[in-house]
């Protein structure tokens, strides 16, 4: 997608006057457009804030990595401590590794839209510079020295030992770079319009939270050893939900760390992948359409209904998503309220509804009964007419009668 922003031109009237088009050089720049991207990132740094706070800082952080390889090694790594934030205690340790691969994710978005010979010239300029700096002191060194003695040998250990720092810097910026590989993809597939590389940011987050789900599970965890104490454990058993709308505690900080995520990650998705069918749509339009006002004013018309949804649909999602796992708390406190029974407390009470799957029944239960509701409430003709209130020239439209 990319390599087709800078094939179209804009298309201007005699003088100055430069009319709005759908050709993707001007289309890009809306602020729309510019908007869902700014969206997109912003999601991309707090799913991945979120996840590390949740499952990575003081458990299996970069740090913590980067120490053990120390006491392996005995020495110190040659990746200064203030790149990789050591020293710093919990979000801190990913403030200024999280800069560089947005950095990182920038100059590859930008090299995205540079043609194919200055790509393969950065490319192969990147290449020669890693083999130089990895073998280009050995080679050195061990030239020169059988130069100056006229002696014809392998290198020797001196030698050898300068392959020392550039092995470990490039270990060390590999596991860096690992541990920052969503935010790397999902900077690329945002502004270098890549839909492979926003899918590798997502996957690779899902992939993560299904192999630490995996080690987490209790009967796995128990047979790693020393090396399960230090994976982040949410229990089965959850305690009294904290957070909540409207004076109801629905869930507690866990759960609504883990909806955090998911509602991240589905703003992530929307936006950058809505910023993609938008310009392939325009891309594929013929060169009348991309001209005329009509389909400006439509173009127009899907960004703003995209911004609104992506605010209005997604935040209903969370909030859906709160009240079905703390919907037995809610059915349970309307039952006490108005029946004043201790029934509805001892029940409460009870340890099942604290458990996983208290809280899967939970949000069966308000599944269902969401389920039921639609054949009592008109739901379409209720959309109807918030949609006509809050566009009245479409609600005063009016059909003539034409007598023939």
């Amino acid at each position: 997608m990319a390599d087709d922003v800078g094939l179209q031109g804009d298309v201007t009237i005699s003088g100055e006057v430069r009319p709005r088009t759908l050709h993707l050089k001007m289309l890009r720049k809306q602020w729309q457009i510019i908007t869902l991207q700014i969206i997109g990132t912003v999601a991309l740094i707090g799913m991945y804030l979120e996840v590390v706070s949740t499952y990575v800082v003081g458990s299996i952080d970069h740090t913590m990595l980067f120490d053990t390889i120390e006491i392996l090694i005995g020495d110190q790594l040659p990746i200064g401590d203030w790149l990789t934030g050591e020293g710093r205690s919990g979000l801190a340790r990913f403030f200024v590794p999280l800069v560089l691969g947005l950095a990182v994710g920038g100059g590859m978005a930008l090299l995205a839209f540079q043609t194919p010979t200055v790509q393969q010239r950065i490319k192969l300029g990147f290449i020669i510079t890693l083999i130089v700096a990895l073998v280009g002191q050995l080679l050195f060194s061990w030239l020169t020295g059988m130069l100056f003695s006229f002696d014809l040998r392998l290198p020797n250990a001196s030698e050898l030992s300068t392959l020392e720092w550039p092995l470990l810097m490039i270990l060390s910026l590999m596991i860096l770079f690992l541990y920052l590989l969503p935010v790397i993809m999902g900077v690329r597939g945002i502004w270098g319009l890549s839909r492979r590389s926003i899918a590798w940011a997502i996957g690779f987050t899902l992939l993560f939270l299904g192999v630490h789900a995996i080690l987490a599970f209790p009967l796995i965890n128990g047979q790693l050893g020393d090396y399960g104490n230090s994976v982040s454990v949410i229990g089965a058993q959850f305690s009294e939900p904290t957070v909540g709308i409207f004076g109801l505690m629905l869930v507690t900080k866990e759960q609504f760390a883990l909806i955090m995520i998911a509602i991240l990650i589905m703003v992530f998705q929307e936006s950058s992948y809505g910023v993609i069918r938008y310009l392939e749509y325009a891309y594929r339009l013929p060169e009348s359409c991309k001209r005329d006002p009509e389909y400006v004013r439509q173009m127009d018309n899907v960004l703003n209904t995209h911004l609104k949804h992506t605010f209005g649909f997604l935040g209903l999602t969370g909030i859906a998503t709160m009240v079905a796992l703390g919907f037995h708390s809610v059915l349970l406190g309307i039952v006490e309220d108005s029946t004043g029974s201790q029934w509805a407390g001892q029940v409460s009470e009870s340890i099942e509804l604290s458990l996983t799957y208290g809280l899967v029944i939970s949000a069966a239960m308000f599944l269902s009964i969401m389920a039921l509701l639609r054949f009592f409430v008109p739901w379409e003709r209720l959309w109807g007419l918030i949609y006509a209130r809050n566009t009245p020239e479409a609600a005063s439209q009016a059909k003539e009668v034409v007598d023939i």
